[in-house]
């Protein structure tokens, strides 16, 4: 059995859409939508290839330069995606969402934050095996490499959230137990860059948040590897964002329980209605 960040993320959220989604391989209710996620799509697949291959040939781009290469990814990006462009969630349009990175990548490369995107390598897939079998497995998007002394490796994450500090950090800390696990040691640091802020933030990381964290993952893997029953844990989190919410009994009825009592105004003087 393999379990990745993603899957465990789902059991911890609800165990039900993690059976939805990975044991039963059910198809979505709803269908997808990616508008919320090209902002974060492109900005991050612009700094994986920058990452992975352009900074050793070009490790100082122009605007230009960065303009040319961001729209060929996006491009491509928008063959592989599915977009309601006419949905009133789109507030912003191709253009509008494409300038934005452009502006934020090339903010981020003409900064002191472009060191955070040298000696760094992108989508870094890392695997262990648990004494009971299961796989566990992650891909970092960063790992940089102390220019000094490459011994000292760092973790962070990409985001494009419009707002700092609306992360999960538990993403982090499931990434440093694999590490952990595969080099037998703590990194030396782990962190979140938010694109739309060029700003990079560290996370506090010891044995003992580890340890912490370890025994809640473990708790769950052999619950996932062992167990029959997926029982909903409705919320207003899980609930809004996935995808098998308007089939779910256990979602429908945490939805109705929290739906406000319509107010009817009544004449002046009258308390109540008869009936």
């Amino acid at each position: 059995m393999n379990i990745s960040y993603n899957a465990w993320k789902l059991y911890a959220e609800c165990p039900k859409h993690y059976f939805l989604k990975h044991r039963k391989q059910a198809p979505p209710a709803i269908p997808p939508d990616d508008y919320h996620r090209m902002y974060g799509f492109l900005v991050e697949r612009f700094f994986q290839m920058f990452c992975n291959h352009w900074r050793h040939q070009t490790p100082y781009m122009f605007p230009e330069m960065i303009r040319d290469k961001m729209k060929v990814l996006w491009d491509d990006l928008l063959r592989s995606t599915t977009v309601d462009w006419s949905s009133p969630r789109a507030t912003q349009t191709k253009n509008e969402i494409f300038d934005s990175v452009i502006m934020d990548a090339c903010a981020i490369m003409d900064s002191p934050s472009q060191n955070h995107f040298l000696n760094t390598k992108s989508e870094v897939e890392i695997r262990v095996v648990t004494k009971g079998g299961v796989e566990l497995n992650g891909r970092l998007d960063f790992l940089h490499y102390d220019p000094i002394d490459d011994t000292q490796v760092h973790i962070f994450d990409g985001k494009g959230t419009n707002k700092v500090g609306r992360v999960d950090t538990n993403q982090l800390y499931f990434y440093a137990l694999l590490y952990f696990f595969h080099y037998k040691k703590l990194p030396a640091g782990l962190g979140f860059f938010y694109y739309r802020f060029n700003l990079y933030k560290p996370l506090p990381i010891d044995l003992n948040r580890l340890n912490e964290f370890r025994t809640k993952v473990s708790q769950d893997v052999k619950a996932i590897s062992t167990g029959n029953e997926f029982t909903a844990t409705p919320g207003w989190k899980p609930c809004h964002f996935c995808e098998y919410a308007p089939a779910c009994q256990e979602c429908v009825a945490f939805r109705a329980s929290r739906k406000k009592p319509s107010v009817i105004d009544l004449p002046e003087g009258v308390t109540e209605f008869g009936l």
